[in-house]
């Protein structure tokens, strides 16, 4: 998807599309494999999202994508 000026709370585009993997209950290991990255990288990335949004769950991440229309339609 192309990307934003801005997301919101500084979330990088990588960030963002993790993020939405994240709300779709996907593990680090299956977003990893789906952005070609290391399931290290990915919880790397899951940590950071996790802090920029001061959330500290999935569910809380879930919500959090929504109320921000960051999901992609499915």
């Amino acid at each position: 998807p192309p990307a934003r000026a801005a997301w919101p709370r500084g979330l990088t585009d990588r960030e963002v599309q993790v993020l939405r993997l994240l709300a779709r209950g996907q593990s680090n290991k299956q977003i990893a494999s789906a952005l070609r990255i290391s399931p290290r990288t990915a919880q790397h990335h899951v940590i950071h999202i996790y802090e920029k949004i001061e959330r500290n769950s999935r569910a809380g991440a879930a919500l959090f994508a929504t109320e921000h229309d960051l999901l992609d339609p499915a």
